[in-house]
């Protein structure tokens, strides 16, 4: 899930994290380096030109986040972004998404798929150890694997519950044989999924407070002090090579204000924080720092809870669709560095996106189908009524998310205007979780009417996982927060998760994109541009990875060839 937990925060914390580096880390490296910022018409992928020739130094890197991600394990972090991607620092998968979201062998060097599809043959890299020192096998896959699809994790489990049996032959092979093939085997199993160790693993009944990170990734994780830092130190022994800085410390600085200021005055030298529009130019202009754009796959969209009236009601969503104008969103809280949402949930930049399928802006129109449902202003307060109540809902939104909030505002204020009444809601990201999908999992239900809301990069760079939003069984439809159900949809996504021809994808993808449109079990808003700036005196080797950022393992092993 796409987070930006933006909370507030004291510049006190800053300073002590500040002389925690300046007292326990060696002297940050000072580069040169002139990485190039893409630019809004640049490819969507880019690699900032790299450093000159490294220095003797180690390189000691302050990278700010917003909020404490929890415990790094795979099923205690905070889902989504930034937790995902500092859950990559410390464990690998079998295979990698290289900068245009492609998947390659990682931990794995193949994998041999029989002719019918349903038998995949991994191999193993050579040479792998755990961060402890212990040897990595083919006994620690199946031991994931299987320990996933026992212990129930909203990502990890869908795609390995599936799995008929795992066999491991020798410690270099894993046979894995499927009941059907899975079209999206190599990218949502095996570039996705982490690998735990059986050693360390073997005996733990509660895996969500287990306190452990030992992985075989580039980083180990050194030190964590709740709500102030992480501090992370290169692993000398990585596979692919040592990477490239040598301590990442991650102060948490929940004020993003404080973030971006002290990102320009050199307290921080990068940060996982998408810069605000308003400071762009401002950034672009200094000297000192480089900024990387490129279009963002992260979105932001009006959640309804589809199990609530009129919220129910596909035709008082589409009203509520055609009284919101997507494009003044994008300019007015965007400055314009975003894509308005499609309907159909898809980037319009996506090769799977049917181009006809567009948003509509007619507050008229909206007006015209709320009359025709019998809605109307009976007492003339400016709010219709439904079923003799006023027509109102709460709009819950992020506290520490201002686009968010200002989204909101406009989103009600528009609302009113064909006669609905909605408040807005700011409360703490927790508070706003527990109310639309508590403890991470759909089938605890919901308690909200409307909320503003987003998913992460990964959901849509495999658009497969469009199933996931909408379909009606809980195991399977693990993101659908709202409660969305349409038998329709079910029976085409049982269709698309064992399609393995692209054509026919394709083709099944876009049948699935006219239908929430149509439904519309949200409202999608924009897609918002990913904007990352940083000091590459410092650290200036970042790989922007397609509709996901700079924030991600290869950034720091720029020699690796995944």
């Amino acid at each position: 899930m796409f987070r930006s937990n933006l909370r507030v925060a004291g510049i006190g914390v800053l300073g002590i994290l500040i002389a925690l580096v300046i007292a326990a880390c060696a002297p940050v490296a000072q580069q040169p380096s002139s990485p190039v910022a893409q630019q809004p018409n640049a490819p969507a992928a880019t690699v900032a030109s790299p450093t000159s020739a490294p220095s003797a130094q180690p390189v000691s890197l302050r990278m700010a986040i917003l909020t404490d991600e929890r415990i790094l394990q795979p099923y205690a972090y905070v889902t989504g972004y930034p937790g995902w991607n500092m859950l990559g620092l410390v464990y690998d998968s079998l295979f990698v998404l290289d900068a245009n979201n492609t998947p390659k062998p990682w931990l794995a060097t193949g994998d041999q798929v029989s002719a019918d599809g349903l038998t995949h043959t991994i191999t193993l890299r050579d040479g792998v150890k755990w961060q402890d020192g212990q040897p990595f096998t083919s006994a620690d896959v199946k031991f994931a694997f299987e320990y996933y699809q026992k212990n129930t994790h909203s990502r990890w489990t869908p795609p390995v519950k599936n799995i008929t049996s795992i066999e491991t032959p020798d410690d270099k092979t894993v046979v894995i044989t499927l009941p059907a093939p899975d079209p999206s085997f190599e990218r949502r199993l095996l570039a996705d999924v982490p690998i735990i160790p059986q050693h360390v693993w073997k005996d733990v009944t509660e895996p969500k407070t287990f306190e452990n990170n030992i992985g075989t990734g580039p980083f180990k994780l050194a030190e964590h002090k709740l709500d102030e830092f992480y501090r992370f130190e290169a692993n000398p022994d990585y596979f692919m090579g040592k990477p490239a800085v040598d301590e990442i410390l991650m102060p948490i600085i929940k004020d993003p204000t404080t973030v971006f200021s002290s990102l320009k005055t050199g307290e921080i030298q990068a940060t996982t924080v998408p810069l605000s529009p308003e400071l762009v130019k401002d950034f672009e202009g200094n000297s000192d720092l480089k900024v990387e754009r490129g279009p963002g796959f992260a979105t932001t969209m009006l959640q309804f809870n589809d199990e609530r009236a009129p919220w129910d009601n596909a035709e008082v969503r589409q009203a509520v669709a055609l009284a919101i104008d997507t494009q003044k969103l994008v300019d007015t809280v965007l400055l314009g560095y975003g894509t308005p949402g499609n309907p159909g949930w898809l980037h319009p930049a996506h090769t799977f996106h049917d181009p006809s399928i567009k948003a509509v802006y007619d507050p008229a129109k909206a007006k015209e189908i709320l009359d025709g449902l019998g809605y109307k202003d009976t007492d003339n307060d400016g709010v219709r009524e439904a079923d003799g109540k006023p027509m109102a809902g709460e709009l819950l939104v992020q506290s520490n998310n201002p686009q968010r909030i200002r989204s909101a505002e406009l989103i009600a204020a528009a609302l009113k205007e064909i006669g609905l009444n909605i408040k807005v809601t700011s409360l703490d990201t927790d508070s706003v979780d527990a109310k639309t999908w508590p403890e991470f999992d759909v089938s605890k239900g919901r308690d909200f009417d409307l909320a503003m809301w987003g998913w992460s990069a990964p959901v849509m760079v495999n658009p497969l996982r469009m199933t996931e939003l909408v379909v009606s069984d809980p195991t399977k439809g693990s993101i659908n927060i709202g409660g969305y159900k349409n038998p329709e949809v079910d029976t085409l996504a049982a269709e698309l998760t064992t399609t393995v021809d692209p054509v026919k994808q394709k083709e099944l993808i876009q049948k699935l994109e006219a239908i929430i449109a149509r439904d519309l079990p949200f409202v999608m808003l924009y897609y918002q541009d990913g904007i990352y700036a940083f000091r590459p005196a410092t650290y200036g080797q970042w790989m922007y990875q397609q509709g996901q950022g700079i924030m991600n393992k290869l950034s720091f092993l720029p020699n690796a060839k995944p």
